[in-house]
């Protein structure tokens, strides 16, 4: 994955900002889409990082880099143009229907990269006659797949020379729909798509009390590990809080994802602790966590508001966001 998305366990946290791009899926936008792309010659431009790409016909052979964009690509019923995938898929971001799609999608060869995504040699994607790459810079050779005639997408959330906005906001997600939703020719589609995020956003924030903000801060924890990441501003935790009645306590960092310490946590003593989780870890993260000197000592554990979530239901911007959104709604529900 690009440096500024991927988690890995024990990766320090200049490699940790690029937790989660792999992790993109969403059951409730599933299903395929009944427009039809446009024959119109007219060009589409979309941006991927610092390069303009154009379209005159939608891609229809996509090598997809781990799992990335799958939920927006799935949300707009054109995950069958995907002709291979590279890399591991985020399970316990999918429902069974979803994952059984990406399971089906045939792997070819990859090198996996230290900061836990992978690499694709330009070899392996023309021998798969591929149009188009769904990935991140650093696992592809832009220019050389450019010279053969591949294009190469990269979300605005893995682009190494794009510093995210902060604070962070739905309208991301709605974004990066709208330019997957231009690549594949889909328009119509994707403003379907983004009114059913914004219909699903506005129920959450109507079921939560006006004006209600209780203070929170969401960690990422390996377990085994002593160490645990807190996301800024820039990170969709920021978002996602605000529309459940949280507050982040770091919101006055805007960086997406940093190293904290059971100090400064004692000292903020939220109401609020959200666990972050990556895949097989969800039942140790808990009682890891707790494990720390001083966890047990803060307001959130003695009062039973600690909950615990996959973070591919958070980071990077797409319908997965509002996906967790939802479930961190009921997380929270459950324990009030």
């Amino acid at each position: 994955m690009s440096p500024s998305l991927i988690h890995r366990p024990g990766a320090r946290a200049t490699a940790a900002t690029l937790t989660g791009l792999c992790l993109l899926t969403m059951a409730a936008c599933a299903g395929s889409s009944t427009e039809r792309p446009s024959t119109s010659t007219a060009g589409r431009t979309v941006m991927s990082c610092n390069e303009k790409l154009t379209f005159t016909d939608p891609p229809k052979r996509v090598i997809m880099m781990g799992d990335t964009d799958a939920s927006t690509m799935n949300a707009l019923g054109v995950l069958d143009h995907v002709v291979a995938r590279a890399g591991q898929i985020k399970e316990g971001a999918y429902d069974a229907k979803t994952l059984a799609k990406l399971k089906a999608i045939p792997t070819i060869a990859s090198q996996q990269l230290n900061t836990g995504g992978v690499k694709l040699s330009t070899e392996t994607v023309l021998n798969q006659h591929a149009d188009l790459v769904i990935g991140y810079d650093t696992g592809v050779d832009r220019n050389a797949l450019r010279k053969s005639g591949v294009k190469m997408y990269s979300t605005d959330a893995m682009c190494t020379d794009k510093k995210p906005p902060a604070p962070a906001s739905f309208s991301q997600v709605k974004d990066e729909v709208t330019k997957v939703g231009q690549i594949f020719n889909v328009p119509a589609k994707a403003n379907q798509v983004n009114k059913n995020l914004d219909d699903k956003i506005s129920r959450i924030q109507k079921q939560t009390a006006p004006g209600a903000k209780a203070d929170a801060v969401a960690l990422y924890i390996t377990p085994g590990s002593t160490e645990f990441y807190t996301y800024g501003s820039s990170s969709m935790i920021e978002p996602m809080f605000a529309a459940n009645g949280l507050r982040n306590m770091y919101h006055s960092n805007t960086t997406r994802v940093f190293d904290t310490t059971m100090e400064d946590l004692l000292h903020k003593n939220p109401e609020w602790i959200v666990l972050l989780a990556g895949d097989g870890a969800m039942s140790k993260v808990e009682p890891t966590f707790l494990s720390f000197k001083g966890a047990k000592e803060l307001k959130a554990v003695k009062k039973g508001h600690v909950v615990t979530m996959s973070f591919a239901l958070t980071d990077p911007p797409t319908p997965l966001t509002i996906t967790g959104t939802e479930k961190l709604h009921d997380l929270i529900k459950d324990k009030k």
